[in-house]
């Protein structure tokens, strides 16, 4: 016999069906006439050692998931390695309260509690080292702590067990919502896309992960700036900034993403940074050619004083002539 959060528990059983290296009371009582003792039975006490935490000699691990939504479903498992010992039993329990529970040596198998308005429970595998749950139909209440025990059969009655928290969303994740974008931007400024959760981001006091990507690269932190306050019922948002000479010697455009992540959910929103190509002004243009036309020229262009030279040796040698 086991009572929860008790060390010992007792019961009253005939003394000759004793099992032997058992601690043992012998109840007595006056004969009936007066006269001896009569021995009315035998008290068998058991010590029962309780041992819980996060991980034993028993228990391997407990998988609860971090989020789920509303109506939906989540996985539960519970991992364990009895070491030749025997499983009296294995329960799982929500927020204190049990909802499942496999006793080995009960006939009517694994039962399970109602609970209404939180979720309803079946079992997805059992074997004699791991039992995994599936809790579907989930409502914002199931929310809480979900604690795995084990407890080893007779005679040490070993007792572990471990858990985590789950958070029941009212509603699904949908993608970041970018803020600034512009089809097309310039060489010389300094390109600013924000990032947040969407308006519909059921906050119930978590608070997703934002990330920002350029190529499929997260970007480093010189690059990105946090915002948001109180004013926008909590949300926080992450804002990029990516000089347009960055993109030009990308190629003129770069993939931007943004990224957000709630536990094992994951939503992204993109858009394509374009850089407007450098153009040639009438000035820069025309300035150009006349320094190209002077350069080009003044190889075939005599300065004057080997101009007068030429023009007298000329005189000379037809003077001779």
């Amino acid at each position: 016999m086991f009572l929860q959060h008790v060390r010992t528990a007792s019961v009253l059983l005939p003394c000759r069906v004793l099992p032997s290296g058992f601690r043992t009371i012998v109840l007595q009582r006056p004969g009936s006439d007066g006269g001896g003792v009569q021995v009315v039975g035998c008290l068998l006490v058991l010590s029962i050692k309780e041992e819980r935490g996060d991980s034993g000699d028993l228990l391997r691990g407990v998988t609860v998931p971090q989020y789920a939504f509303a109506g939906g479903q989540a996985t539960l498992s519970c991992s364990y390695d009895l070491h030749n010992r025997r499983l009296y039993s294995l329960k799982w329990y929500h927020n204190g309260t049990e909802f499942y529970r496999y006793v080995p040596t009960e006939r009517q198998g694994p039962t399970t509690t109602k609970t209404p308005h939180k979720f309803t429970v079946s079992e997805l595998f059992r074997d004699d080292q791991r039992v995994t749950l599936s809790l579907t139909r989930l409502a914002v209440a199931a929310s809480g702590q979900y604690r795995c025990e084990v407890i080893a059969e007779h005679p040490s009655f070993r007792t572990e067990w471990s858990g985590a928290n789950m958070t029941v969303l009212r509603e699904p994740l949908s993608n970041p919502v970018l803020v600034g974008a512009r089809e097309v931007y310039e060489p010389s400024e300094i390109i600013k896309i924000g990032c947040q959760p969407s308006d519909r981001h059921p906050l119930d006091h978590t608070q997703p992960t934002l990330q920002w990507f350029l190529q499929g690269n997260q970007v480093g932190s010189e690059l990105v700036t946090p915002y948001g306050s109180a004013l926008q019922r909590g949300v926080s948002g992450l804002s990029l900034r990516v000089p347009g000479e960055q993109v030009v010697s990308a190629g003129g455009q770069m993939v931007a993403e943004c990224r957000l992540t709630l536990g094992p959910h994951r939503l992204a929103s993109n858009t394509t940074l374009k850089v407007r190509p450098v153009s040639t002004t009438y000035h820069d243009y025309h300035a150009s050619g006349s320094r190209h036309a002077e350069s080009s020229s003044s190889p075939h262009t005599l300065h004057p004083t080997m101009a007068s030279f030429l023009m007298a040796a000329t005189l000379l040698v037809q003077g001779l002539l």
